[in-house]
C-alpha cells in the first residue's frame, strides 16, 4: 500500500498538507496526519477528518515510542514542518534506519539573514525567563524519543553541551548536521534558499525553491465586488483597515495582554478615522482570552478569510513582519507597519521601501490615507525575494516528492 504521513506538533498547521493531499490521493496514496496535539492541549479528539484529510493524535497507537508508529504504518515516505527541533531529529535517525524517504516543508517564509542576530538576542532574553515552561510534556516527550534514538551516552552529553551553549540551533536557526539530513527540503523564496544554505550550513542540492502554495490559490482566485466580499464576511461599515496577526509570541516577548494593548492602540486610531479594524488571526493564535477584548472595542476578527478579496479592499494593510505580507505586495497595497511604543525594536523583516515603519504614531496618524506604493520598487523586490508566481507550486511540491519515493 503506498502511504504518506504528514507530521506535525499539532493539528493547527493541516492546510500546509491539505493544499497538496488532493494530488497525492490522485496518484493512489493514502495519506493523514500524524499530530501530538495532546501532549499541549486537553480533549483533543484522537483521529477526525477535515475536508477529506484524515488527522491522527499520537496517543491512538497506544505508545510514546515514535518510532513504533512508524514501523506500524509503513509509509513510502514522511513529510513535515519543521526541521531543527529534538522532535525533528529523532524522525530523521527512524527515517535513515528505517529507510523511509523524509521530506521538509516550510510553511511560510524564512527570518531574512539582516534579522537573524535581533532575533537570536531577543530569544536569548526571553529564554532566561521561562525555563519553567520549557519542563512540559512536549519537550519532555521530545527529548524521551531522541534519546532513545541517539543511544550513545557520549552523544547525549554532547547533545546537552551544544544545547546550553546556545540551543537556537535546536530551535529556529538550525545549524546542519548528519541529524537534519533529509531527501529534500521544500522553501518558499530564494531569499529562504539563501538563508537555508548561506546561514544555516544546508547543502545546495537537498533545498529546492518551490514557490509558496499558499499563492497558488490566491494567484488563481477572483475579484469579488466590495459590496457582496463584505456581506459574506459579515462586515457593515465599507472602509476597513486589515491587519495581519504575526503570531507576535514569547519569542519576541509579547503575550496576549501585551498584544491587545497594542490592538487598542491600534483600534483608537482606526476608530477616529472612521474606518472598522479587522484582524486575520494567525493559526496557532488563542484567543480565548481575548474575545471579551474584541467585543469590547468593536473588532472584526477572522481566521480563515478569502486573502485576495479581503486585502483588495482594505483601505491598507498593517502587520509587523507577517509572511502573508507578500500578499498585499502582490496586488500592490499599502503595507503600513507600527514601531511605536511597545512595538519599537521589533525586527524589520522587509525594505522600508517596501514595507512603511512609522516610529511615531502621530506620523502614522498624519498619514492615515495616504496609501500609494512604489509600484516599480516593489515589482523589482518581489522578483528578486520570491520569483514569478504562477499558481503551480503545490504540483512542484507533489512532483518533486514523487520523484524519489
Amino acid at each position: 500500500m503506498k502511504k504518506i504521513i504528514y507530521y506535525d506538533n499539532w493539528d493547527k498547521g493541516y492546510r500546509n498538507f491539505l493544499r497538496i493531499d488532493l494530488l497525492f490521493k490522485e496518484k493512489g496514496y493514502e495519506t493523514f496526519l500524524l499530530h501530538t496535539s495532546s501532549l499541549v492541549e486537553e480533549n483533543v479528539t484522537v483521529e477526525k477528518e477535515i475536508d477529506g484529510l484524515k488527522f491522527r493524535d499520537f496517543s491512538y497507537y497506544k505508545t510514546i515510542r515514535l518510532k513504533k508508529i512508524i514501523k506500524k504504518e509503513k509509509p513510502s515516505a514522511i513529510i513535515m514542518l519543521n526541521l531543527s527541533f529534538m522532535i525533528d531529529r529523532a524522525i530523521v535517525k527512524i527515517c535513515k534506519e528505517l529507510k523511509i524517504k523524509l521530506f521538509h516543508l516550510s510553511h511560510g517564509m524564512l527570518i531574512p539573514v539582516e534579522s537573524i542576530v535581533d532575533v537570536k538576542e531577543t530569544i536569548k532574553e526571553t529564554s532566561k525567563k521561562n525555563i519553567v515552561k520549557k519542563i512540559n510534556k512536549k519537550n519532555r516527550y521530545a527529548l524521551y524519543n531522541y534519546l532513545i534514538e541517539i543511544n550513545s551516552l557520549s552523544k547525549v552529553f554532547n547533545f546537552f553541551l551544544k544545547a546550553i551553549k546556545n540551543h537556537t540551533e535546536y530551535t529556529l536557526f538550525p545549524k546542519y548536521t548528519s541529524e537534519l539530513e533529509v531527501e529534500k527540503s521544500f522553501v518558499f523564496y530564494p531569499s529562504d534558499y539563501k538563508v537555508m544554505v548561506e546561514e544555516f550550513g544546508f547543502p545546495k542540492d537537498k533545498v529546492v525553491v518551490v514557490g509558496n502554495p499558499e499563492l497558488d490559490m490566491f494567484f488563481n482566485s477572483k475579484i469579488k465586488e466590495k459590496t457582496t466580499f463584505l456581506n459574506d464576511l459579515g462586515v457593515k461599515k465599507i472602509d476597513y483597515v486589515a491587519y495581519f496577526d504575526d503570531g507576535l509570541s514569547i519569542v519576541h516577548g509579547w503575550d496576549s495582554n501585551k498584544w491587545m494593548e497594542f490592538l487598542e492602540d491600534l483600534n483608537g486610531i482606526v476608530v477616529e478615522k472612521e474606518c472598522q479594524l479587522i484582524v486575520k488571526l494567525h493559526p496557532r493564535r488563542d484567543i480565548t482570552d481575548c474575545i471579551s477584548f474584541f467585543n469590547q472595542h468593536n473588532i472584526k476578527y477572522v481566521l480563515d478569510v478569502d486573502f485576495k478579496n479581503f486585502i483588495k479592499h482594505s483601505k491598507f494593510v498593517v502587520s509587523h513582519f507577517s509572511s502573508v505580507i507578500v500578499y498585499a505586495l502582490l496586488l500592490n497595497k499599502k503595507v503600513k507597519s507600527p514601531r511605536w511604543s511597545i512595538s519599537k525594536g521589533l525586527e524589520e523583516k522587509y525594505p522600508s521601501e517596501i514595507v512603511h515603519y512609522y516610529y511615531s504614531k502621530k506620523d502614522f496618524e498624519k498619514t492615515f490615507f495616504n496609501t500609494v506604493t512604489d509600484i516599480e520598487a516593489t515589482e523589482k523586490y518581489l522578483l528578486k525575494s520570491i520569483g514569478r508566481v504562477d499558481g503551480k507550486s503545490t504540483k512542484r511540491i507533489v512532483d518533486n516528492v514523487l520523484k524519489y519515493i
